[in-house]
C-alpha cells in the first residue's frame, strides 16, 4: 500500500500474508541536510523494529541499524566505492568490508567478466527492439552456494530478457559471499542484482 503523507513523503507500507506490516519505506527531502532520502524500516512478526536503512538517494549511500529485543545490535555505514564500515554487537568491533555483509556479497569484477563472455542479446528481444533491467532475485544459502533463483520483475521485462538473465545465472559457477548475522555466523538470504540490456 502507498500513499502521499501531508509533509510531501511517499510512504510505502508492505504486509504479509497474516496482514502484519514487515516494511514501510518514506521517500522524500532531508529538509535538513536538503538530499532526497529513503528511511526504510523492517519488523518481524511481534511488528519490533529489526532493521532501519536511511539511503541519501542523490549519491546512494545509507547508514543501516539493526535492532533485537529494541536495542541496536549492529550498524552499517555505506562509505561509497565499495566500502563499508560494519559493527556488531560493540561499536569498538567495528571494521571494513568490500560489501555489506548482512546481505550475501559476489566479486563483481568476476561477474562482470561472467557476464560479458556469457550473456547473449536474444534474437527475439533483438528484433523487437526490447531493452529493459532484469532483475534476479537469488537466495543465497550458508556456503554461498545459490539454493533458488527467480526473475523479481518478470511482468514488467521481455520474457525472452527474463530467460537469457535466468540461463546466464544458472551457468555461473563463481560463489558468493554468504550474508552474516548479528551472531556473525552465516545465514541463508536473498540478494537482487540488475543484469540491463540495451541496444546501441
Amino acid at each position: 500500500m502507498e500513499t502521499l503523507s501531508k509533509t510531501g513523503e511517499t510512504v510505502t507500507w508492505i504486509f504479509d500474508l497474516q496482514n502484519r506490516m514487515v516494511k514501510q519505506s518514506k521517500k522524500g527531502l532531508n529538509p535538513a541536510e536538503n538530499y532526497n532520502q529513503e528511511i526504510t524500516e523492517t519488523f518481524d512478526s511481534t511488528n519490533q523494529l529489526l532493521s532501519q536503512r536511511i539511503t541519501n538517494l542523490d549519491n546512494r549511500k545509507y547508514v543501516e541499524f539493526h535492532y533485537r529485543d529494541g536495542v541496536k545490535r549492529a550498524q552499517v555505514i555505506s562509505l561509497g566505492n565499495d566500502l563499508f564500515e560494519i559493527w556488531r554487537n560493540n561499536p569498538d568491533s567495528l571494521y571494513t568490508s568490500d560489501h555489506d555483509d548482512f546481505g550475501p556479497g559476489l566479486d563483481k569484477k568476476e561477474w562482470h567478466n561472467y557476464l560479458a563472455r556469457n550473456l547473449k542479446y536474444p534474437s527475439e528481444a533483438r528484433n523487437s527492439r526490447a531493452e529493459g533491467t532484469v532483475i534476479l532475485a537469488i537466495l543465497v544459502n550458508e556456503n554461498g552456494e545459490i539454493e533458488e533463483s527467480e526473475v523479481a520483475n518478470e511482468a514488467f521485462v521481455n520474457p525472452y530478457l527474463a530467460k537469457e538473465a535466468l540461463r546466464v545465472l544458472r551457468m555461473f559457477n563463481g560463489k558468493f559471499a554468504p550474508a552474516i548475522n548479528l551472531e556473525g555466523q552465516p545465514e541463508a538470504k536473498w540478494i537482487t542484482i540488475p543484469i540491463r540490456f540495451k541496444l546501441s
